[in-house]
């Protein structure tokens, strides 16, 4: 099949001969995320858009697909940005579907997509069969009972998508499905739901033998606000596969658990350094003082991304009396650590990081100069005035401010 290049793809799903009328507005907050009040996209709209989806290169594609719902409106924007020489006259079009479809030809048009031969295609169907919210909900539900897999899949990422809490049960018969595929998206879409119900339905999945089924069921798990879930996600810190690990570990973060705290930190010696970066943020985000030491030694790892989540989740600590001697000494390293170091040391006004913060004075980012500036102001030491003296004659108007913010408060 022919490949469209990229311009030419976005002016074949834009493109103003199939635009249809729109309704002006702005838009509004539902379900996690912004929803038009423009018109959504009629029959043949959809038509054009998913025949353009097909014939693309499948990077791009997915690159479309990706971004459904996310920036496909102009919030009545005026053209800033943009190339003057940019023909815009289809976005009408584009604006159309961002809004939820209720057309009914375009919805038999969308739930036809469920089943194209095309995984992209299939997957732009969902989403925007999802974006329609209630107007959806009798296709989602006819999917969901479909006697293809392939439809039930696609039907259940609608769901997700849509969020609402209406259609649980339904999602929860389809967790019992035949398929491995449809159960594990249904364990997504549950988890996208947020609903407490939706716990005991996925706390069995994660004994499921599908490494799909168990990243889904735990990533599910993670959406839930319910005190049940830290019991049910510490024992997947030990499965086989190291996202169902790292997803793990990712959820922990959110529980608020502090039986989560000692398996965090034991998580960050994991051999999949994911699943370290997890466990340093979770830790960072659960605020509790005794995992100090265990991210102290992490600053060592050998991939930047756990070292800078290791930094900043030591910054993160509630009531760390003392900065780590490992943390005084990320002020001399890469720069971008340098910067977080600085930033996490401004959490923990110890003195005896001053002489190192002074030194980084010099460095020749503004972003770490003015970050230590910042930490010094933190420190109630009468050695700090020299430094902040000394910052008043930065060369950077971001790193002066700060360091005379920071002698105003001191007098």
């Amino acid at each position: 099949m022919r490949k469209i290049p990229l311009p030419v793809l976005a002016l074949l799903m834009m493109g103003a001969a199939t635009a249809v009328a729109l309704v002006q507005g702005g838009t509004t907050f539902i379900g996690g995320h912004y929803r038009s009040h423009r018109s959504g996209p009629d029959s043949a709209r959809v038509d054009a858009f998913l025949g353009s989806l097909r014939a693309a290169d499948p990077m791009v594609c997915d690159m479309v697909a990706d971004q459904i719902g996310n920036f496909w409106t102009s919030f009545g924007g005026y053209g800033v940005g943009l190339l003057s020489d940019g023909n815009r006259n289809w976005e009408p079009a584009r604006d159309s579907l961002y809004g939820p479809p209720t057309d009914p030809a375009a919805l038999r048009r969308l739930v036809r997509g469920l089943d194209d031969g095309n995984a992209c295609v299939r997957r732009a169907s969902a989403k925007l069969l999802g974006h329609g919210e209630e107007s959806s909900l009798g296709a989602i539900r006819e999917g969901l009972r479909s006697n293809s897999a392939r439809i039930r899949e696609a039907a259940a990422l609608a769901a997700g998508h849509a969020q609402l809490a209406v259609l649980h049960d339904d999602l929860v018969r389809a967790t019992r499905d035949e398929n491995p595929a449809v159960i594990a998206m249904a364990a997504w879409a549950l988890g996208e739901t947020e609903q407490p119900g939706a716990f005991g339905p996925l706390r069995d999945l994660t004994r499921h033998t599908n490494v799909r089924v168990r990243r889904a069921a735990v990533h599910g798990l993670g959406q839930i606000e319910d005190q049940r879930v830290a019991d049910a996600l510490i024992p997947m810190l030990r499965d086989e596969d190291d996202g169902v690990r790292a997803m793990a570990a990712d959820g922990l973060g959110d529980t608020e658990s502090l039986a989560a705290v000692d398996p965090l930190i034991a998580a960050l010696a994991d051999l999949s350094a994911a699943v370290r970066e997890a466990a340093a943020e979770s830790l960072g985000n659960l605020e509790q003082p005794r995992a100090a030491p265990a991210l102290a030694r992490a600053i060592a790892d050998p991939e930047r991304r756990v070292r800078m989540a290791a930094v900043e989740a030591l910054g993160d600590l509630d009531g760390l009396d003392a900065a780590p001697p490992e943390l005084i000494a990320a002020l001399g390293g890469e720069p971008e650590l340098r910067k977080a170091a600085a930033e996490a040391l401004g959490n923990i006004p110890d003195p005896r990081a001053i002489d190192a913060l002074g030194r980084v004075l010099s460095d020749a980012d503004p972003e770490v100069r003015a970050a230590v500036v910042h930490a010094l102001s933190h420190i109630d030491d009468e050695r700090v005035t020299p430094h902040l003296l000394r910052a008043l004659k930065d060369s950077h108007p971001e790193v002066r401010k700060t360091a005379a913010e920071a002698l105003g408060d001191r007098k």
